[in-house]
């Protein structure tokens, strides 16, 4: 992983952030809203550290996940993502595909939709959880 410092990862979170705020999100918007609360995140888990940079070691332990960095961070439990998401199945499979918190990138990257509409109920928790990190890097 190529080093960077928690104000590059701030500038990120704002530019991200404001990309994805457009009045009707598809997942390319989503997924900008994803990489916001996830380089915020590691901001303020930088601060929290007294670290400035994020390397390859740290970047190997916060990953993806969202929850796991707000579990880190001693984030509240009412910032979480839900748990038990899925998409439909694929044609011949029949069963929904499970992800997490750790892979909703991949779910929007790669043009899926989770079931029962919940892509608007992430949007409105990653929101949410930029609320909090807007508090966290002031």
């Amino acid at each position: 992983m190529i080093p960077f410092t928690r104000r590059e990862l701030q500038n990120a979170w704002r530019g991200a952030l404001a990309a994805s705020r457009v009045p009707q999100r598809t997942n390319p918007h989503r997924l900008l809203l994803f990489y916001a609360v996830e380089c915020g995140l590691k901001s303020v888990y930088l601060k929290q550290q007294n670290a400035n940079t994020i390397d390859g070691d740290i970047a190997d332990k916060l990953k993806h996940d969202l929850n796991r960095i707000m579990a880190l961070l001693c984030v509240g439990k009412e910032y979480l993502l839900p748990v038990g998401l899925s998409l439909p199945a694929i044609n011949h499979t029949k069963k929904p595909r499970p992800c997490d918190a750790g892979s909703l990138n991949q779910v929007w990257r790669y043009g899926g939709s989770l079931i029962n509409g919940a892509d608007i109920q992430i949007e409105q928790q990653l929101e949410k959880i930029n609320q909090w990190i807007a508090k966290e890097i002031k």
